[in-house]
């Protein structure tokens, strides 16, 4: 479980088992909310890179490396969907 709250259009996440806070910045906060709305991370990815107008290939090598290292802290799971 985690807390988040968004601030000067960033999200703040919080793990409360480490208390430490993550900063995710506006791209991030696009890709998080692809997949709370029941994205796939490839989906999500291209999305992103649609709107920034960079190469699928790449949209989708960030957005693995993103959800990895967010996971590794603890605030990300994956669903069981």
């Amino acid at each position: 479980m985690w807390l988040r709250a968004e601030l000067e259009g960033q999200e703040v996440l919080l793990n409360p088992e480490t208390g430490v806070y993550h900063l995710v910045n506006e791209t991030g906060r696009e890709l998080l909310d692809g997949l709370r709305d029941g994205m796939t991370l490839q989906e999500a990815a291209q999305r992103l890179a649609d709107r920034k107008r960079i190469p699928a290939s790449q949209a989708i090598s960030d957005a693995t490396r993103f959800v990895t290292e967010m996971a590794e802290r603890g605030l990300l799971a994956k669903s069981s969907e």
